[in-house]
């Protein structure tokens, strides 16, 4: 087992910018990420021998990824790609699954930063082929320009449907319409609020006014509510939803590919891409023993952070979407302020000179932290989500277990997400409950009268990810 000053897991926008930092102040700085190449899901790069010929084409944000990666590669800091962090144990010490084999990393400070993914939401039609996740549809395009099809329905909620619309229609795509489930009503009571914060109102503007040229319809109130199709997607219906993003009374609008069968249909799809927000990835915060407190608006289970990012647990750090979802601007100004911290507490940056950047670091977040509150208003997640499934739904995708089978262990009893995990196997699959886990927890609520936070998550448990099974073997012996 080695042992390096500091580690820092993720190698997105916070990940990046803590190694960055504490590297700049003389920290022996290890960044493990379990892609190819850095970036994550923000700037998230083409693979190594890949190019475009339209470099015009490339998005901003891979750009301005490209420039922070060359930074980090011109600094002394060892990267470790194609390496899975598997598990922590004795709160510090790294389980990693390389491209040669396993080995255990202590590391005297640590910094999580694994990022968040696609809020799962389960509903008629989930599971076909066709239907895909708005940031699995990012990466498609971002990374290797393919799209997910060429007639797209987009659903779900948050700025990053314009984003990922915007993509699409730059890539050839026909965008039918898309579905968000705010209301986004009364938009000009937070005028005064938004004037700090021109920049990102000016993109979104800019993406808006492309869709509308673009003659896409845009639908506030409603949700998707269905995916049609046998094999694949052929078509998909959406609904009017309330303020909670429940399905309510009113006309739906059918998107079919039989459109003679159904004389009101729009048009035919061959993709749905799908995003009601994020989930924190916390597996490995609660598997060091850090405390986490249930957080809906920031993405769910969330450590408990000191005013310097530090967890509960001495000398682990947590920054950006991993520690609440609040997005790429939060996540590099955390990274960077976990750096400074980590730097501090290795005694690399102290008295006036750590006091100064820290004060500038907080008062950056302080301003991207009114940003923040309007977005959380005005795309308020509604639980009303979850009651698009019906029982012969797919809950667990890896088991195939479907709603009502989870709601059959409900009513003999099970009141926690572990209890229907234990009695169903739901949650015991490849993706180790991310998939269900969410969904699970709000359908226990909901059965039971009880909070979603009382229902629970699911107990984290090694091999966080899959791992090759010489891995468990050399770890055995």
């Amino acid at each position: 087992m080695r042992t390096v000053e500091c580690a820092v897991v993720g190698g997105g926008p916070a990940g990046l910018a803590a190694a960055r930092t504490a590297a700049r102040y003389g920290v022996r700085v290890l960044l493990v990420d379990e892609n190819a190449e850095l970036g994550g899901q923000y700037y998230r790069q083409m693979p190594a021998g890949f190019r475009t010929l339209a470099p015009g084409a490339v998005g901003k944000e891979t750009l301005d990824g490209r420039r922070l990666i060359d930074e980090i590669r011109a600094l002394p800091i060892e990267v470790q790609l194609d390496s899975v962090v598997w598990g922590i144990f004795d709160q510090r010490i790294l389980a990693v699954s390389t491209r040669d084999g396993t080995e255990r990393i202590e590391a005297g400070t640590l910094v999580l930063a694994p990022g968040a993914y696609d809020r799962p939401v389960p509903f008629p039609g989930w599971t076909l082929p066709g239907v895909v996740t708005a940031g699995g549809a990012q990466n498609l395009m971002t990374a290797s320009r393919v799209l997910p099809g060429h007639r797209v329905l987009i659903a779900g909620s948050g700025p990053l449907l314009l984003v990922v619309a915007h993509y699409l229609l730059s890539g050839g795509a026909d965008v039918v319409a898309i579905a968000e489930a705010a209301p986004l009503r009364g938009l000009w009571r937070y005028a005064h609020r938004m004037l700090p914060h021109l920049n990102f109102v000016q993109q979104g503007y800019r993406y808006r006014r492309e869709i509308q040229q673009a003659g896409v319809p845009f639908l506030p109130g409603h949700v998707i509510r269905r995916a049609l199709g046998k094999d694949a997607v052929t078509g998909a219906v959406i609904a009017p939803c309330d303020d909670h993003w429940r399905p309510r009374a009113g006309p739906e609008r059918e998107f079919n590919v039989d459109a003679e069968a159904v004389p009101l249909a729009d048009a035919s799809v061959d993709a749905v891409v799908v995003g009601y927000g994020f989930v924190s990835s916390s597996e490995l915060s609660r598997l060091c023993g850090a405390a986490h407190r249930y957080e809906p608006a920031l993405g769910g289970w969330v450590p408990v952070r000191s005013r310097d990012l530090e967890t509960t647990v001495p000398g682990v750090f947590a920054a950006g979407d991993g520690a609440g979802v609040a997005g790429s601007a939060v996540a590099l100004a955390e990274g960077h302020y976990a750096g400074l911290n980590v730097a501090r507490r290795l005694g690399r940056l102290t008295g006036r000179a750590y006091e100064r950047e820290a004060n500038r670091a907080r008062g950056r977040l302080l301003h991207l932290a009114g940003f923040r509150r309007v977005m959380d208003e005005l795309y308020r997640f509604g639980s009303g989500i979850y009651m698009l499934a019906d029982d012969a739904t797919t809950l667990c995708r890896c088991e195939e277990i479907t709603v009502g089978m989870a709601t059959a262990a409900i009513r003999d009893g099970a009141s926690h997400v572990n209890e229907v995990k234990a009695w169903t196997r739901a949650g015991m699959g490849r993706c180790q409950g991310r998939m269900c886990g969410p969904a699970l927890a709000h359908l226990v609520a909901g059965a039971t009268d009880s909070s979603v936070e009382d229902a629970g998550v699911f107990s984290p448990r090694p091999p966080l990810k899959p791992v090759p099974l010489e891995v468990l073997a050399h770890e055995i012996t």
